[in-house]
């Protein structure tokens, strides 16, 4: 648990931010198509969940054939306003003249959060534009030829204890694989999955007790990846922190909020492996795949 001094110290910094108006939700195309102006300086960072602050200017360049586009051929970008309201942005939205960000709210907690944030997120943004398809899971992999599974990176992982499923990735190899979890110094085996013709897996509901436990990829020629995670029955700081109250009781989308709880956790030392968990299984919202990503590459915040 936190001292509360820390915490005072922390929460001071983190609202003693600009007015914070709105921020990015989702960006469908690369860096370049997006122009963000504040105090008529260009913003050389952007990213999802970055907080932008009133008088900011928003301009979203056209669309063409010689970049890559995330989702599809327009370029947008998604805000959520102070309201909780979306707003998407397209390049004729923008063609006359930049929008400007208002607010009718003050800056919060949840806008401080973001503020720690929104680097790593631009780091992740940039390296899925950059990588797009060269990283594969197809077992011949173009950027990392090694079979790795940077997701246990540093072996202190933590997991909740209790009945849940498990997701898991790694990269490289050759299919089809076998994954098997064990209870490191226990017979007891709670997954055996074979003929794994993908590189992640979500394994079915198991109770997983508190302890210490063994993940062993194997591929098909043989070769092994392992990873280790603890179980505990602690309360993560997730739900110590009045930041993170913050962020669920916010009006925030819930995916919003899914996803970002998930990056503090991942903040939070060893509980990225939880963080992970909760963003696995989310489709279809661009941060979170940023984040399960990120997490699968061994990057976290910092």
């Amino acid at each position: 648990m936190p001292n509360s001094k820390s915490v005072i110290a922390s929460v001071a910094l983190l609202i003693s931010t600009g007015a914070n108006a709105a921020y990015i939700d989702t960006l469908n195309g690369p860096p370049s198509a997006f122009r963000i102006e504040r105090e008529a300086q260009k913003l050389k960072k952007i990213a999802p969940f970055m907080p932008l602050q009133v008088g900011d200017k928003i301009t979203v360049r056209k669309s063409t054939h010689k970049v890559e586009h995330i989702h599809d051929k327009e370029n947008a970008i998604t805000l959520v306003l102070d309201d909780g309201t979306l707003k998407t942005l397209k390049y004729a939205d923008t063609q006359k003249q930049p929008y400007p960000v208002t607010a009718t709210e003050p800056p919060n907690v949840v806008t401080g959060v973001m503020n720690t944030f929104y680097v790593w997120f631009n780091r992740l943004w940039r390296t899925d534009i950059q990588t797009g398809e060269l990283i594969t899971r197809d077992g011949e992999p173009r950027t990392i030829k090694r079979f790795i599974m940077r997701l246990f990176k540093g072996n202190n992982a933590k997991l909740i204890a209790g009945e849940r499923a498990l997701h898991l990735a790694w990269y490289g190899g050759k299919p089809r694989y076998q994954v098997q979890v064990s209870q490191i110094g226990t017979e007891h085996v709670l997954w055996d999955q074979k003929e794994i013709a993908t590189a992640e897996i979500t394994l079915n509901k198991q109770l997983i007790t508190a302890g210490h436990y063994q993940v062993v990829v194997t591929d098909a020629r043989g070769k092994t990846v392992i990873g280790e995670f603890t179980a505990v029955t602690d309360t993560p700081p997730l739900f110590q922190y009045p930041e993170a109250q913050a962020i669920e009781q916010s009006n925030l989308t819930a995916l919003s909020k899914k996803t970002l709880q998930a990056a503090w956790l991942a903040k939070q030392g060893g509980w990225y492996f939880e963080g992970y968990q909760r963003v696995a299984s989310i489709t279809g919202y661009y941060p979170a795949r940023l984040v399960k990503q990120g997490l699968e590459r061994g990057k976290r915040p910092k």
